[in-house]
């Protein structure tokens, strides 16, 4: 206080040196704060005018947790390693079908005419299957909801198609079907 006597006329309040408290930290015990009306105007927000459009800033993005972003492109992603393995395993299914033939001594597997058709619709029908998933999901993380169950439900229908077209192509083949060899090797079923 010595120093600030001789800068201040008698009489006004000696002027204070330190920075301006905030949220209280240099503040005496019951000190408030009083704006000055140069910051009480600087403070008040101006008034949103009439608006025609919403505000999208002010919208919220959803109600998804945070994991649900990382769990639902993992299945997305999972997804479509098992689509390339079943787009792989379609597309072999017919030397599949010979390695069987061979190893029962049925002789040379001779596959009907629908089947390159059945294995291009099974291919077709996986990959539809993966694509309509990931739009789904995607279209719902895009919106902020939770979309993490449509891999899963994308996951149910990729079986149902894959097992559907394995089933048509294998039921094609009457020397499998009708073979008693094929319940010796393999055991009662």
């Amino acid at each position: 206080m010595a120093e600030n006597s001789s800068s201040t006329p008698p009489g006004t309040p000696p002027e204070d040196s330190r920075p301006r408290p905030q949220y209280g930290e240099l503040a005496p015990e019951g000190w408030s704060w009083t704006p000055t009306p140069d910051e009480r105007t600087l403070a008040t927000p101006a008034a949103p005018g009439p608006s025609t459009a919403p505000d999208t800033a002010q919208l919220p993005r959803g109600t998804a947790p945070r994991w649900d972003r990382a769990v639902t492109l993992s299945l997305l992603v999972l997804g479509l390693l098992s689509t390339l393995f079943a787009v792989s395993l379609l597309a072999m299914i017919t030397d599949s079908i010979q390695l069987i033939y061979t190893q029962l001594d049925l002789g040379a597997y001779d596959p009907d005419p629908s089947v390159p058709g059945l294995v291009t619709a099974g291919i077709v029908g996986v990959s539809l299957v993966w694509l309509a998933t990931v739009a789904g999901a995607i279209l719902l993380l895009v919106r902020g909801r939770r979309a993490f169950y449509v891999p899963l439900i994308g996951a149910v229908l990729f079986v149902v198609v894959f097992i559907a077209f394995t089933s048509a192509v294998l039921a094609t083949d009457p020397t499998l079907l009708n073979n008693p060899n094929l319940m010796d090797v393999y055991g009662t079923l």
